[in-house]
């Protein structure tokens, strides 16, 4: 089918037939026009949501990440802290 839209025809005003022939195809036109944006959405809905996947597995991937530098973190200073407790109880 032709993407061109289908304009006024002089001869449409004067016979029904020719004008309803005309109809159906400028309807048939705006289907066809309706479902390659449908296919549009449709892939980018995929998108998106390959998007939001990928985000929350880094979301996840971070805070794991983020846990284990505040454990690293806190070990050290407690390590640091019993020293220096300890170093202030030998004296």
């Amino acid at each position: 089918m032709d993407n061109s839209i289908i304009g006024s025809v002089p001869a449409e005003s004067e016979n029904l037939a020719i004008h309803v022939q005309l109809c159906e195809q400028r309807y048939l036109q705006l289907l066809s026009k309706l479902d390659t944006v449908d296919n549009k959405f449709e892939k980018i809905e995929t998108m998106l949501v390959d998007i939001k996947t990928v985000i929350k597995q880094d979301e996840k991937e971070n805070t794991s990440l983020y846990l284990k530098w505040a454990g690293a973190l806190i070990g050290v200073l407690s390590t640091t802290l019993i020293g220096l407790v300890m170093h202030l109880l030998i004296k």
